[in-house]
């Protein structure tokens, strides 16, 4: 049996990939949609007096004041979920999903600010149209960065864990 010296371990940092990210922004879907989406949704359809299981799509686009109320609400949604991603990425350098998976927004120039935060996630929020557009882009960039993470100047990346082993020397 061979005797092995292990050196301390050390934490790299490297691109973070597609697939890697996709995930965690499933995960955070996820988190937001059962943690706070359905319980605010359904506080906020009850607090306003609406029954979205009864209404109709005429109903609803042909009555402005049903109309407004669900478009409030839809947008209060976007807003809470801004607020999850931008608070938790400014607070602990990334989402519950990157933190899950390892993954970190970091700055390619100093210290990561809020505006970076609200602007690398403005796409992911108030623009989800453009997120495929964005996301597409990834796939030309040595670095894998959204037109987002070019605005903001971050830059995603996985931490991993490296330990270095060495045969040891029996004899001199």
């Amino acid at each position: 049996m061979e005797d092995l010296i292990f050196l301390p371990t050390r934490n790299i940092k490297v691109v973070a990939n597609f697939n890697m990210r996709a995930l965690a922004y499933i995960i955070d879907l996820l988190i937001f949609f059962f943690l706070i989406l359905m319980p605010f949704s359904s506080i906020y359809y009850e607090v306003v007096g609406l029954n979205v299981e009864t209404l109709e799509m005429d109903e609803i686009m042909n009555n402005s004041e049903i109309f407004a109320l669900l478009a409030i609400g839809y947008f209060s949604c976007l807003a809470i979920f801004a607020f999850y991603l931008i608070s938790f990425e400014f607070i602990l350098g990334g989402s519950v999903g990157k933190k899950m998976l390892q993954l970190s927004v970091v700055s390619k120039s100093k210290t990561l600010t809020l505006r970076q935060v609200i602007l690398r996630n403005l796409t992911k929020t108030f623009l989800f149209n453009l997120l495929a557009f964005d996301c597409f882009l990834m796939i030309f960039d040595l670095q894998k960065r959204r037109v987002s993470d070019f605005l903001a100047n971050t830059l995603v990346v996985s931490t991993r864990k490296i330990t270095k082993k060495f045969g040891a020397v029996n004899e001199l």
